[in-house]
């Protein structure tokens, strides 16, 4: 028996992030499939909701976070950044930013089941899970410089401390995109399964988690407090570089690009 609750979005009926109570598993799921679950703004506050609720429930010990269809995220919504103005901009990376914030302080442990393409913004919110896992189809990309953009959501420090300093320079300078076997040998992911198989992986070990709740809560507490307050930094220094980078012309001109090439994708198909 689940309880789900949807929060309207974009199109005001269609529900967009979906909450699931499955005994002491709460399922978060991205569902936007025909946008590969690109985070528009609507979208980040209904995540934002989600997440608050699932950490509020009693009997959750631990969250998984998916996506719906073939992609995990496939990060920000640049077409519609490229419709707004900068301020509106900065109040997207503000939520973004709180559901770093809320992953990473949450009372209960959560995995990322990276069932497809994780990119940008959306690599970003698995970065701010305890676990990840992956589905063989999984790809990964930090391509926020070729849009004339930078990194946020603590990518500046979670990501090196995960993969590395070397190979955290290399995804953030170049932008290039990645298979799951990189990541794998990378430490990116833990596990690497058939696509089929990685929300049920997920959800195994998230109720493995929740088993050990109060010692599974000890050990998070001690492996965050050493570099919480550097963390709470980088997340200050990065919105205020990725707003700076964003009234540069060189992301106007970026934005505009990925929004042209967006919408002559869009007529012929």
């Amino acid at each position: 028996m689940s309880l789900e609750s949807g929060i309207a979005a974009d199109d005001g009926h269609a529900t967009r992030v979906v909450l699931q109570h499955r005994g002491r598993v709460s399922m978060v799921t991205l569902n936007r499939p025909e946008r590969r679950n690109a985070l528009s703004r609507q979208m980040v506050c209904d995540l934002i909701n989600a997440l608050v609720e699932a950490d509020r429930h009693e009997q959750t010990g631990a969250i998984v976070l998916t996506g719906e269809g073939s992609a995990f995220c496939s990060g920000d919504d640049l077409s519609e950044a490229a419709r707004t103005d900068a301020e509106a901009f900065d109040e997207t990376i503000e939520g973004l930013q709180r559901i770093t914030r809320l992953l990473l302080t949450s009372n209960k442990p959560s995995i990322a089941a990276i069932n497809g393409a994780a990119m940008g913004g959306g690599l970003e919110l698995t970065l701010a899970c305890d676990l990840r896992v992956a589905a063989q189809r999984a790809m990964f990309a930090c391509p926020e410089v070729a849009w004339g953009l930078v990194c946020t959501n603590g990518a500046s420090v979670l990501l090196p401390s995960i993969v590395g300093r070397g190979r955290a320079r290399d995804m953030l300078l170049t932008g290039r995109t990645y298979d799951v076997a990189w990541a794998l040998a990378a430490g990116l992911v833990s596990e690497v399964l058939p696509d089929d198989q990685v929300l049920d992986r997920a959800a195994a070990l998230a109720e493995e988690l929740a088993s050990r709740s109060q010692a599974v809560r000890l050990t998070r507490r001690l492996m965050s407090d050493a570099s919480h307050e550097v963390l709470l930094r980088a997340l200050e220094r990065e919105a205020v570089t990725v707003g700076e980078a964003r009234r540069t012309d060189a992301a106007e001109m970026g934005l505009r690009e990925f929004a042209a090439r967006h919408a002559k994708k869009g007529t012929r198909q």
